[in-house]
């Protein structure tokens, strides 16, 4: 009822598991992550116990494989679970039992594995690897690439109904709230797919925009325009992403497209421009910098 993809990219250091089902909210179920640690796809007649007890296992010191064989032999009924485990060193491991509904099957890539059940035949698992390893970017694209290849070759046979995405970092930053890359769900849409892609893109943006106005307050306007990621309309920014924006463009000099964005924040979000106009009065941005962009 269910196909997930988990990998680790080496080049980044991010792990992630990306999950599509016809049974309700799947995120709930299905994906587990610790960031430094690794992480864990649980489906089939899913058993909680191998996302909770299978992190607790890495995080003692266990490899993907003897974590999933430990906890496969104290289960009294193996042969339902469907399982993959990507561990802090890059090692994956995946099993199907021999009771899961068919289509039902697995295959291990060089980064990732993919693992499916109730599809509509092997080319879906097949298509989740391809499609990963023929990408390359930033690391809940290539998942998402994955999931809708996926669907493409036919998906769960029952529908669409949930779907999920977990992204952490492999080494611990030592700040854990940024550890956590993405962490999105769908628990009950028609178009899980594609609501799920919309906000994995949304993700990517609103990140990459927190990064450059946090860049702009500590004084390095050059290096937080670098970060602003590309946009075709205004439309596609929401209002504080274009309050962020448009901080950032002032701080480095970009007075006119501050003023142009400054704008049409007054126009779509007054409230929220009002709001914005106090951050002069705790220092967190200037009154000059905000004349520029509010022409008060």
């Amino acid at each position: 009822m269910t196909y997930s993809i988990i990998a680790r990219d080496p080049e980044t250091g991010f792990m992630g598991v990306a999950t599509q089902s016809q049974a309700f909210a799947v995120g709930s179920s299905v994906p587990w992550a610790t960031p430094g640690y690794g992480l864990v796809a649980t489906q089939s007649m899913g058993e909680p116990m191998y996302g909770e007890l299978g992190l607790d296992g890495l995080r003692a010191g266990l490899t993907a494989a003897e974590a999933l064989t430990a906890l496969r032999s104290v289960d009294p009924h193996p042969e339902r679970r469907q399982v993959g485990m990507v561990d802090t060193y890059g090692t994956i491991e995946v099993y199907t039992g021999e009771a899961c509904v068919g289509s039902a099957g697995h295959l291990k890539g060089d980064t990732c594995a993919s693992l499916a059940n109730i599809v509509r035949g092997p080319r879906v698992w097949e298509s989740m690897v391809e499609a990963y390893e023929d990408s390359s970017g930033w690391l809940p694209r290539r998942l998402m690439n994955a999931l809708k290849a996926a669907q493409a070759a036919g998906g769960d046979e029952r529908g669409q109904r949930s779907a999920a995405i977990l992204v952490v970092r492999a080494e611990r930053s030592g700040r854990p709230w940024r550890d956590t890359i993405t962490d999105l769900r769908i628990d009950d849409h028609p178009d899980p797919l594609g609501e799920l892609s919309r906000m994995v893109e949304h993700n990517w943006r609103y990140h990459r925009t927190v990064m450059a106005f946090e860049l702009a307050l500590d004084g390095q306007p050059d290096a937080a325009v670098d970060q602003l990621p590309e946009y075709s309309e205004v439309a596609e920014l929401d209002s504080d992403l274009l309050l962020w924006r448009a901080i950032v463009l002032a701080s480095a000099g970009q007075t006119e497209e501050a003023r142009r964005l400054g704008d049409e924040l007054s126009q779509r979000a007054p409230d929220f421009a009002a709001v914005a106009r106090r951050f002069s009065d705790v220092d967190l941005v200037g009154p000059e910098l905000l004349g520029h962009i509010f022409g008060d």
